[in-house]
C-alpha cells in the first residue's frame, strides 16, 4: 500500500522563493531533515531551511514554483493541498456581523491619542483624543450593569432608598 503524501500549503510564493507549511508533519525532524534533503536534489533548488517546530519550509529557487511542485510530488516528498479561497462577504452579510460600534470608535480614538502622544502632542489632542474614547466605552459613565446584563444608567440622587 502506498503512503499518503504529507500536504503542504502554500504559505507565500514570489520569483525565486516560496514558503510552504507541512502542518500535519509539525514537530518532527527526521521528516524536514528528509524533505531537506531530498528537496536539495531537484533541478532548480538553490536553498532548502526547514523549521521542524513551526512545519514551515523555505525554499529558494531558480524556476517557476510550479514546475518545482510538480517536480517534488514525482518524487513522493509532498503534494500540494490546494485552498480554496473563500467568497467575499456581501454587503449584507457585513452588515449582520455582530459590531460593536462604539467600541470600534473607542479603539479609533485610543490609538489615534497613542499616536498623537508619541509626536509629543499630549495637550489638546492626545487628551480629548483618550477623553472620546473613554467616554465611548462607558469608563466615564455612571453606568452599572444589573445582574442580567442590562445597562442601567444612575442619576445621581439618592439611590432611591
Amino acid at each position: 500500500m502506498i503512503e499518503a503524501l504529507p500536504q503542504a500549503e502554500l504559505v507565500h510564493a514570489m520569483p525565486g522563493r516560496s514558503r510552504l507549511r507541512i502542518p500535519e508533519r509539525r514537530g518532527d525532524p527526521v521528516f524536514f531533515a528528509s524533505l531537506a534533503s531530498g528537496l536539495s536534489t531537484l533541478h532548480g533548488v538553490k536553498k532548502v531551511e526547514v523549521s521542524p517546530l513551526t512545519g514551515s519550509v523555505l525554499i529558494h529557487h531558480d524556476m517557476p514554483f510550479e514546475g518545482l511542485a510538480k517536480a517534488a510530488e514525482d518524487v513522493r516528498l509532498f503534494g500540494l493541498a490546494t485552498v480554496t479561497a473563500g467568497t467575499p462577504l456581501s454587503a449584507a452579510a457585513i452588515a449582520a456581523l455582530p459590531l460593536d460600534v462604539r467600541m470600534i470608535a473607542a479603539l479609533g480614538f485610543g490609538a489615534l491619542a497613542l499616536l498623537q502622544i508619541g509626536r509629543g502632542n499630549v495637550l489638546p489632542q492626545a487628551a480629548t483624543l483618550a477623553w472620546y474614547a473613554a467616554t465611548l466605552t462607558g469608563w466615564l459613565s455612571k453606568e452599572i450593569a444589573s445582574d442580567d446584563g442590562a445597562m442601567a444608567h444612575d442619576a445621581g440622587g439618592d439611590g432611591g432608598e
